[in-house]
C-alpha cells in the first residue's frame, strides 16, 4: 500500500515513515510544495487543522493522503502559556518563527522551568480520501526537553534538538536515521500502525 503524507517537510516523513516501518508501507511526502493548496490553520485544535490539510490534500492529489499536525504541552506552565497548537507562533504571534528562533525561544523557557522538564507532544492524525470521507486519531507521546540544545538542528524539527531520549540520554537530532526509526516505533509506531493498519 502506497501512504501519501500531506507535507513537504522531510524531517516529517521520515518521523512517520520510521513509526510504520512495521508495515512495509511505501510512504512519500510532497516533492513540489506548489501543488498543494495552501491551507489555513486556523483550527482550534491539532486535530481540526489535520483534517483542514488532510482534505484539502486529497481532494487536489485525488489521493488518500494522511495530515499529521502537532500540540506541545510542557510541565510547569499554566494553561494560558502553553505552547498547544501554537509552537511556530511564540506569544500568539501572526508569523511562524524560524528554526532558530523557535530553539531559542523554547530553551530559555526550559532553562526558566529548571534546565530538565517533561511534556508531551499531541500527535493528531487524519486520513482523508479525495471524496471527503476522513479517519482520524490522536496520540499522546512524553518527552524529556532540555534547556542545552544539541549542536545538530534537524530543519523543519528544531525542537528535536532539545529532547532526549530517557533510556540511552541521546538527543533526538544526534541519532542515526536508523536509530531515529527505532525512537519514533516505541514514541508513536503501536498506535499508528494499528490505526493505518485499519484503514
Amino acid at each position: 500500500m502506497r501512504l501519501i503524507i500531506g507535507t513537504t517537510n522531510e524531517a516529517k516523513v521520515k518521523q512517520i515513515k520510521g513509526a510504520l516501518l512495521p508495515l512495509k508501507f511505501q510512504v512519500d511526502g510532497v516533492k513540489d510544495k506548489s501543488v498543494l493548496p495552501e491551507v489555513i490553520e486556523d483550527g482550534a485544535t491539532a486535530q481540526d487543522n489535520a483534517r483542514k490539510k488532510a482534505v484539502a490534500y486529497a481532494k487536489v492529489l485525488g489521493a488518500t493522503v494522511l495530515s499529521m499536525d502537532n500540540a506541545l504541552f510542557i510541565d510547569g506552565l499554566n494553561e494560558k502559556e502553553q505552547p498547544g497548537i501554537n509552537v511556530r507562533r511564540i506569544n500568539s504571534r501572526d508569523d511562524r518563527s524560524d528554526d532558530q528562533e523557535l530553539l531559542n525561544h523554547y530553551s530559555s523557557l526550559i532553562r526558566r522551568l529548571g534546565e530538565k522538564v517533561g511534556g508531551h507532544w499531541e500527535f493528531a492524525i487524519c486520513v482523508a480520501t479525495p471524496s471527503g470521507e476522513t479517519r482520524e486519531t490522536t496520540i499522546i507521546s512524553p518527552r524529556l526537553f532540555v534547556a542545552q540544545s544539541s549542536s545538530k538542528i534537524v530543519p523543519g524539527y528544531p525542537l528535536e534538538s532539545i529532547q532526549i531520549e530517557p533510556e540511552s540520554g541521546k538527543y533526538i537530532s544526534e541519532m542515526s536515521q536508523d536509530e531515529q526509526d527505532v525512537f519514533w516505533q516505541k514514541a508513536i509506531g503501536k498506535e499508528l500502525c494499528n490505526f493505518v493498519g485499519s484503514l
